[in-house]
């Protein structure tokens, strides 16, 4: 059970450094090659801030499992 735990941290600390790295980078670097106009399918600032907020609260939800998993394990 630890191991699931240690795994779900690491996976936390993916999620939060994708939400803390630059959105609008991380589209023109794998998304944009796609697009014959690529400027004018850029998503808008709104759409870049619900990713970072979706990556920084999939960390958060990813955290609290670690912790109740920690709690099985430790009851166990």
């Amino acid at each position: 059970m630890a191991g699931v735990g240690v795994f779900l941290l690491l996976l936390a600390l993916v999620m939060a450094g994708l939400g803390s790295a630059d959105q609008r980078a991380l589209w023109w670097r794998f998304q944009a090659k796609r697009f014959r106009d690529p400027a004018a399918n850029e998503p808008s600032d709104s759409a870049y801030r619900s990713q970072r907020v979706a990556a920084f609260l999939c960390a958060a939800f990813m955290v609290g499992l670690a912790v109740w998993t920690f709690s099985l394990a430790a009851e166990m």
